[in-house]
């Protein structure tokens, strides 16, 4: 009798599974877990120029399907056409979306972006507000999926795992340089930590103001570029952004400047001196997605709000 009733729990958890991978919504997934802290945007924002925002990086790392099982590949599939045709994320969160001809404006690519040697999901939300455009990184673990990273979608992703995000706006005098937040990837949690963030001070952007020029700090500079950098830890951005005594020295958010290569050496503590990889991105299109082996649900794409 016991046996014939952990016959029928067994049944019973398989069909969960099935109606997992094959049932139309958001709500078909499990819970998402989130690994990812996201620093709170300081004031007199400016937005991410257009031609900031990511472009396709040459040479593919891994092929479409290469090495993942079909419950893998189902899994990632049922999360695209969700997005494609609902506008939801499998947490159910709702996209800036306004129908499958725009969600096909997005990209997505599968590559082992943490050399744990099973690919990963990577969607590149772009064709929205900047409020709403999301870098994503899914895994699949237990037969679910889970949301191991986001970001604004300006990524640079490293052979080591390590990850380097543009912001979503500019603040104050980075110039040439757009900051960027600096990610390690922890293999044995599988999680995300930020390490710090990047900013600059760009001569170029105060240069018309007397007292800002004056107090640029040109002993830092030893290149001569006109740009010097910030390396920000912990919680900096309760720091004030200048001296608060109003005394100009060349510290910012009560952190002393870097030169450039100063700057590069902290990188590749974090990098390993590895390359940054090319991903193979293509358009969030029904053809992409059915290419994965996930058939398009039967079931109406969500009506547009306006």
């Amino acid at each position: 009798m016991k046996h014939f009733i952990w016959m029928l729990c067994g049944i019973f958890i398989s069909g969960l599974l099935l109606g997992t991978l094959s049932a139309c919504g958001a709500d078909s997934f499990a819970p998402v877990a989130v690994a990812t802290a996201k620093q709170p945007a300081p004031p007199e924002a400016v937005s991410a120029p257009e031609e900031q925002l990511p472009k396709d990086p040459p040479g593919p790392r891994s092929s479409i399907a290469a090495g993942d099982g079909e419950a893998r590949m189902a899994a990632y599939g049922k999360a695209l056409w969700d997005m494609y045709l609902q506008g939801v994320l499998p947490d159910g969160t709702r996209l800036d979306w306004t129908g499958p001809e725009g969600a096909a404006e997005n990209r997505f690519a599968l590559a082992d972006v943490d050399g744990g040697g099973e690919e990963e999901l990577v969607v590149y939300w772009t064709n929205a507000c900047t409020a709403g455009m999301r870098g994503l990184v899914y895994g699949y673990e237990d037969g679910a999926l889970r949301l191991v990273f986001s970001e604004f979608p300006d990524l640079t992703f490293y052979e080591n795992g390590a990850v380097t995000a543009g912001w979503s706006h500019s603040q104050g005098w980075a110039g040439r340089f757009w900051p960027i937040n600096v990610y390690q990837y922890n293999p044995e949690t599988g999680d995300y930590t930020l390490a710090a963030a990047v900013n600059a001070w760009d001569l170029e952007c105060t240069e018309g103001d007397e007292t800002l020029a004056a107090a640029f700090p040109r002993e830092t500079d030893a290149d001569g570029d006109g740009l010097v950098y910030y390396i920000l830890t912990g919680e900096w951005y309760r720091n004030d952004r200048v001296p608060s005594d109003g005394r100009l020295d060349g510290r910012l958010w009560n952190t002393d400047p870097v030169d450039g290569a100063e700057l590069e050496a902290w990188l590749e503590s974090y990098t390993g001196g590895t390359e940054s990889m090319g991903l193979p991105f293509q358009p969030l299109t029904e053809e992409n997605i059915a290419a994965l082996g996930c058939p398009k649900p039967d079931c109406p794409a969500r009506e547009a709000a306006g």
